[in-house]
């Protein structure tokens, strides 16, 4: 139930019930993606419908997200939490009791209509709440959560394996486990807003700049977490040590997201999201070149995760900054719904890529989409935002 008016140590009780929250959902996500994608590997499906179905989620979430603002204003920040982890944690287990294949991609599809509730919601609970001094640590910290979920997803599947029911199991355990942080989140939602007709486009209108870093973070993301494995292995490395490089790239994540939140708050914001536009570029065209040198490649795997993450986390501080309460629910709904496009579009062309290139038309794909944003946000920068 939302309140409109919570103390200070409300307020920070309701954040890290939902930061905890977000965390143990990037543990599912981190497992999930990879462990399907391995498995429809081994049926031998083509790497293009491997990322169709690694892309159903992100269908779903196009289809959720214009009625998100509306249902959160109807029932409420936290109910939308909650429903979202019931519909999950409902679907999860039919993944072994429907072994088909076609049955998975309905699955995907209606699990990723649960996770975009979750989404979305945490984060206009987070965006809604904090202070803009503290906004980039916050928003930092959460994607460093999320971050250091997906982390453990990768490391934990390598663990179990990908054989039988248990990494399901699993699954339906972690979704059940990131509801309980909720119960601590009871009457510290920040108010919600009908959002007004039209604020769906005039979010795109007004922050153009991050809604295409949101759209690259989505290409990039969902396009290494499916195929970077499928990738690595195609290259010649065992399929433990492609989800060990996975997890890499996740780390990186994980230990940038906070001290780029943090100079976000202390630095040229729109800059900074420049710089990791170019980063994650530079990452791209230099990952062929060092497949025969370990250390660099590993190296190279972290500062393409941290650049990636980037992208998202500097992307969602500027929303916070350009748009007030009322109208902020339809621009995170509309980052999202952006960042899910994305998400499509990155294991479908990736794959397409890979198929026509086996295996570097993946590396030219995500490259030419990198070169794509630094050329868009430098020259927004340049013509309009520097005045």
């Amino acid at each position: 139930m939302a309140v409109t008016s919570v103390t200070d140590a409300q307020r920070w009780r309701g954040l890290i019930a939902i930061v905890i929250s977000v965390g143990l959902a990037g543990v599912i996500l981190g497992l999930f993606a990879p462990l399907i994608a391995l498995k429809l590997e081994h049926r031998e499906i083509s790497t293009t419908w491997n990322g169709i179905n690694a892309a159903m989620p992100a269908i779903a979430a196009m289809v959720v997200a214009p009625f998100l603002p509306g249902l959160t204003v109807r029932f409420g920040l936290l109910r939308t939490i909650l429903a979202g982890a019931i519909i999950t944690v409902a679907v999860v287990p039919l993944f072994v009791v429907f072994d088909q294949t076609w049955v998975w991609f309905v699955l995907r599809f209606v699990m990723g209509v649960g996770g975009m509730m979750h989404w979305v919601t945490t984060e206009i609970w987070i965006n809604a709440t904090v202070a803009d001094r503290h906004r980039g640590k916050i928003l930092g910290a959460n994607a460093a959560a999320f971050s250091a979920g997906m982390a453990s997803g990768p490391l934990l599947l390598g663990f179990i394996g990908t054989e039988g029911t248990l990494p399901f199991i699993i699954a339906t355990g972690m979704v059940a486990l990131g509801a309980v942080p909720l119960v601590f989140a009871i009457g510290t939602a920040p108010p919600v807003h009908e959002p007004e007709k039209g604020a769906f486009m005039d979010a795109v209108r007004r922050a153009p700049t991050p809604m295409m870093a949101s759209l690259v973070e989505g290409f990039l993301f969902v396009a290494l977490l499916v195929l970077w494995p499928i990738y690595a292995v195609r290259s010649g490395f065992d399929e433990s040590t492609a989800i060990t490089m996975l997890a890499v790239i996740v780390v990186g994540q994980v230990v940038a997201s906070f001290p780029i939140g943090w100079l976000a708050d202390h630095m040229n914001r729109k800059l900074l999201l420049i710089a990791n536009g170019v980063a994650s570029l530079l990452c791209a065209l230099l990952l062929p070149v060092l497949l025969d040198s370990p250390v660099m490649l590993y190296v190279m795997l972290f500062l393409w995760g941290a650049a990636s993450a980037g992208l998202y986390t500097l992307g969602m501080v500027r929303l916070g900054e350009t748009f007030a309460a009322r109208d902020l629910g339809s621009a995170t709904a509309v980052f999202i719904l952006v960042t899910q496009i994305g998400s499509v579009a990155g294991p479908v062309l990736g794959g397409a890529g890979m198929d026509a290139w086996n295996p570097h038309g993946f590396v030219v794909v995500t490259a030419l989409v990198g070169a794509l944003f630094c050329a868009f946000a430098i020259w927004r920068y340049v013509t309009v935002e520097k005045r």
